[in-house]
């Protein structure tokens, strides 16, 4: 089977989401590309529309908050003939020539613009092919319901009566989680991944992650953090693509040996094994990488938006904690690096999510293996 997944250039977890996918694809055989749906419009447009997510991410993020409330309460904002469908749709025939050139028999998007451009590429064209979008965070990303393919791809079944209610065909929706690489889904002893590393041996270790981006009340939480904890805690703090924060917490921090600063890593598996707690960002890929691990959370509200959903969906399932000061995250999470009994029963309440978590699902369903129900 040939595969087009298609991401959109504004947000990591789209594009890690749509690369966890190909790995899947690809290891049974199948060819499959990963392309970005904004290039169909033009390079340059994908670009300013990256640029303008990402610092409004980083530097605005009530405006991100706000936006995003915006869509969910005017849903006709991505219906036919509503200027952002419009301008969605100037990709249309680029995205059609390209699927019908290549010869593909399925189309799967990680992301709501991917799916609307795909949905009307495929009725101006006619195109043959089977498709679907993977929700990639806990609720039902606005304007989902505009879209117009087989099948919508969710992160846990409990979710199904949210999309069913904006209109979505019960038949279409299926349970899968949400797609991580498979790095995540294998667990190295904590002990062993600690010593790979370089964390002594009995030093209780904090991950702290601010995305992709490295978003979020960073510098506060780790000024609050070596405030107050103990000589044996090691904290790990991944900052992603954003230089200035790492070379700032570099400078702060350099000579603190209970202190990790590191750029964008692709070790994030052997980081969460070795770790006996995440304080991050609710990002949709990040917390459920963190799910399949087994790894309990303290999470950060910084953006709001779909990250909010994230955050009430793990706090309610009893996998994830917060606070709402960097002074009271900070303590929340010393006293639950101490608090075994505490982390046992977080650990637990992953379980039956990281279990569910499938994304072969996702391949059975796109060669026709699993039915409609």
């Amino acid at each position: 089977m040939r595969v087009l997944i298609l991401s959109s250039n504004n947000g990591g977890g789209h594009n890690a989401a749509a690369r966890a996918l190909q790995e899947v694809f690809e290891a049974h055989g199948d060819l499959c590309r990963v392309e970005d749906c904004l290039s169909f419009i033009s390079e340059d447009i994908s670009h300013a529309i990256a640029r303008s997510h990402n610092f409004v991410y980083r530097h605005a993020p009530k405006l991100f908050d706000s936006g995003y409330r915006h869509t969910m309460k005017h849903p006709k904002t991505f219906m036919e003939h509503h200027g952002s469908r419009r301008m969605l749709s100037l990709g249309r025939k680029n995205l059609g020539r390209y699927i019908r050139d290549g010869g593909y028999d399925a189309v799967i998007c990680t992301h709501v613009f991917a799916s609307l451009m795909l949905t009307d590429a495929r009725r101006k064209y006619s195109l043959p092919v089977r498709t679907g979008v993977v929700e990639t965070d806990y609720t039902a990303t606005p304007g989902t319901q505009a879209g117009g393919l087989d099948w919508h791809f969710i992160p846990a079944a409990s979710l199904a009566d949210g999309l069913a209610a904006l209109g979505v065909d019960r038949a279409k929706i299926v349970p899968s989680g949400i797609p991580v690489r498979g790095a995540f889904y294998d667990r190295t002893d904590r002990a062993e991944a600690k010593r790979a590393l370089g964390i002594p041996e009995g030093r209780r270790h904090l991950l702290v992650m601010g995305g992709s981006m490295g978003a979020g009340p960073v510098p506060e939480l780790v000024s609050a953090l070596t405030r107050q904890m103990d000589k044996d805690c090691a904290v790990s703090i991944v900052c992603g693509t954003n230089r200035a924060l790492a070379d700032g917490l570099r400078a702060a921090y350099g000579g603190d040996d209970r202190i990790a600063v590191y750029d964008y890593v692709d070790f994030i598996p052997a980081l969460m094994d070795s770790a006996e707690l995440l304080l991050t960002k609710p990002g949709g890929i990040t917390v459920t990488e963190a799910a399949v691990k087994g790894l309990p959370m303290v999470l950060v509200s910084t953006v709001a938006g779909c990250e909010g959903y994230n955050l009430r969906f793990f706090t309610d399932l009893g996998g994830a904690a917060t606070a709402d000061t960097p002074q009271a995250l900070a303590r929340l999470s010393l006293d639950l690096l101490r608090d075994d009994a505490r982390r046992a029963r977080m650990a637990a309440a992953l379980e039956g999510l990281a279990r569910a978590n499938d994304r072969e699902v996702i391949w059975r369903t796109m060669q026709g293996m699993e039915q409609r129900r």
